[in-house]
């Protein structure tokens, strides 16, 4: 089995340049850039980008994808126009920089099939009273809005996907999602109702294991739609509460996660990821020489 191991820049904690040249004595085959903080589209020229990406191939790397982080679910209203606006610039940096995955934070995903009572509309008396500043109105408890249901919220986030998979079909960039839980029949539900182009899941086994859902099964239930590995690590505690650790310092059996790829003839990247902790660089390091000790030919 040959993993296409690679590992994220912003672990690195220092510039870019320099990061580049402490991933590539690490032996990975690639690195993945933060489209926010590290090559913002707004203010990245395309001969700054032409530049990085030749300076990545000099030290025999390829660009392991883009992620684009945001502060609030793909589908939240707050910000939402801003947001994909945001994601749509991240992808148009796919082929300038001779890669196609975008990491895509889309958070849970509403259950169509749940039964959601909405807030009532006002009456005609309720809005009187509103109107009337000497009314004790507001003791009701009454909105004067009303809360999407459910089935609302997945027809919009199944919306945005579905303009986001076209745009990159487009460009020539693949949006890989990143799921707050691993709830199988949803996440098929979602990834069904796209047929505008290509979208895939960015899968993290941290995240399986911080919501309680074992790894390999959820990976063998959803490999035929993954495209990328953030290979993150966690422990669970008995409250049911989560923290990531370093790779191999948690609860991911990689022992048994890795051959289940090569089973999978998983081709995507495996990124070797630290998103906490005091010494980032040092712990993506250690994962990584892990990784290639577990598979020999990983990152080779």
């Amino acid at each position: 089995m040959s993993l296409r191991l690679a590992v994220a820049t912003e672990d690195f904690g220092a510039s870019l340049r320099r990061a580049i040249v402490q991933a590539a004595k690490a032996q990975v085959r690639g690195i993945r850039l933060n489209a926010r903080t590290e090559v913002n589209p707004k203010h990245t020229t395309d001969s700054a980008l032409r530049q990085l990406a030749h300076y990545v191939g000099e030290q025999q790397m390829q660009i392991a994808g883009l992620i684009c982080p945001t502060k609030h679910a793909l589908s939240d209203p707050e910000f939402l126009e801003e947001r994909l606006d945001l994601i749509r610039r991240a992808m148009a940096l796919a082929r300038k920089l001779n890669t196609v995955e975008l990491l895509i934070r889309c958070g849970r995903i509403p259950d169509p099939e749940t039964s959601e009572e909405r807030e009532p509309l006002p009456s005609n008396s309720d809005v009187e009273s509103l109107a009337n500043p000497f009314s004790f109105a507001g003791s009701t408890g009454r909105s004067t809005k009303t809360v999407a249901s459910s089935s609302q919220k997945f027809a919009m986030l199944s919306e945005i996907v579905s303009d986001l998979a076209r745009h990159g079909n487009h460009v020539g960039c693949v949006p890989h999602l990143q799921f707050a839980a691993y709830d199988v029949a949803l996440i098929r539900k979602l990834l069904a109702s796209v047929n505008t182009g290509p979208v895939a899941i960015a899968f993290d086994p941290a995240t399986a294991v911080m919501t309680g859902s074992d790894v390999v099964t959820a990976f063998r239930d959803l490999y035929n739609d993954v495209g990328y590995i953030r290979a993150r690590d966690a422990i669970r505690d008995v409250d049911g509460a989560g923290v990531e650790v370093p790779v191999g310092d948690g609860n991911v059996d990689w022992t048994e996660f890795l051959p289940t790829l090569a089973e999978a003839d998983f081709s995507g990247w495996v990124c070797v990821e630290r998103t906490g902790g005091d010494d980032r660089a040092n712990d993506v390091l250690a994962g990584v020489a892990r990784m290639k000790k577990l598979i020999p030919q990983a990152g080779s």
